[in-house]
C-alpha cells in the first residue's frame, strides 16, 4: 500500500508565514506538521511500504531535505510539480493524478493533505480497510454552520455506506464532515485516472464525491478530532495547546 501526501499548494491564507515555507513543514515545536503526520500513518500501520509526496518546485528542495532526516528514506520518493507559485499551481487533483502517472502506482493508497494533524490513532481504519474490499473514508460530526461551509459534507445510509458527497456547501445535508484522508483500493484507483484524465480541478474532495457515484465507498467515524492548519489564527492557536496535539 502506498501513501501520497499533497504538499504542492502555496497557502497564500497563510502569508506571510508561508511564503517562504511550506505549509506541511511548519514547526510545532521541534517537529514540522509533515512529521506528526508521517509519524502517526507509521504508528497505526505496517501495511503501507512508500510515502510518495508530491512538492511545488519552490519548496523541493526542503522537502528533500526533511526526506534526508527520515530513517528508511529510500522508501520516501518526493515529486516536483513543476511551478513556482500560486498562479502556476495545478491543483491538488492535477497533483495526484502527476504522481500516479509519475510512479506507475498499481496498489492499493492512503490519500492525504499536507496540512492536517490527527490526534488519533488511524490503527482501526487501516484494519477494517485491509478486510475490506471497498475504499473507505472518514467522518466527524460538525456543528459548525461556517466550518461545513468548507469542507466536503457526507450523507451516508444505516450500513455506513457513502450515499453522496457535497464540496462547500452552501445548505448542508447533513452535520457529517468528510477530512482529506482517503483510503483507496487498487480497483477504484483506475476509476480515479479515467475520471479525471487531463483535468485541472484543485478539491481534493471532488475524488469522493465523483467515486461515490461509480463505486462502493464505505464511511468511518473519527475516534478523535482532526486539526486543521487553515489560517495563521488556526496554527498559533495549535502553538498555544501543543500539549493536546498527542495519538490517543
Amino acid at each position: 500500500m502506498k501513501c501520497i501526501i499533497l504538499c504542492a499548494g502555496y497557502a497564500t491564507r497563510m502569508f506571510p508565514l508561508t511564503k517562504n515555507k511550506a505549509k506541511a513543514l511548519l514547526k510545532i515545536n521541534d517537529k514540522c506538521v509533515l512529521d506528526l503526520i508521517w509519524e502517526n500513518i507509521k504508528k497505526s500501520t505496517d501495511l503501507i511500504d512508500e510515502l510518495i509526496l508530491v512538492s511545488n518546485n519552490l519548496f523541493y528542495q526542503d522537502f528533500i531535505n526533511w526526506k534526508k532526516k527520515q530513517k528508511n528514506n529510500n522508501k520516501i520518493k518526493i515529486i516536483n510539480d513543476g511551478t513556482n507559485n500560486v498562479e502556476e499551481s495545478l491543483g491538488a487533483i492535477s497533483d495526484l493524478m502527476l504522481a500516479l502517472d509519475i510512479e506507475k502506482i498499481d496498489d492499493d493508497v492512503l490519500i492525504m493533505a499536507g496540512d492536517n494533524i490527527l490526534d488519533f490513532s488511524l490503527d482501526y481504519v487501516f484494519k477494517e480497510f485491509a478486510n475490506s474490499s471497498n475504499s473507505y473514508i472518514l467522518y466527524y460530526e460538525e456543528n459548525d454552520l461556517k466550518k461545513l461551509r468548507k469542507t466536503g459534507v457526507l450523507q451516508i445510509d444505516e450500513n455506513n455506506q457513502a450515499l453522496a458527497m457535497e464540496e462547500k456547501p452552501k445548505n448542508p445535508k447533513s452535520n457529517y464532515a468528510v477530512p482529506p484522508f482517503y483510503f483507496i483500493k487498487k480497483k477504484d484507483l483506475n476509476l480515479i485516472l479515467k475520471l479525471f484524465n487531463n483535468k485541472k480541478i484543485d478539491s481534493m474532495g471532488e475524488i469522493i464525491v465523483n467515486l461515490i457515484k461509480t463505486t462502493t465507498i464505505k464511511a468511518i467515524k473519527m475516534k478523535g478530532k482532526r486539526i486543521d492548519i487553515g489560517s495563521l489564527e488556526e496554527y498559533n492557536n495549535i502553538l498555544k495547546n501543543i500539549d493536546k496535539v498527542t495519538i490517543k
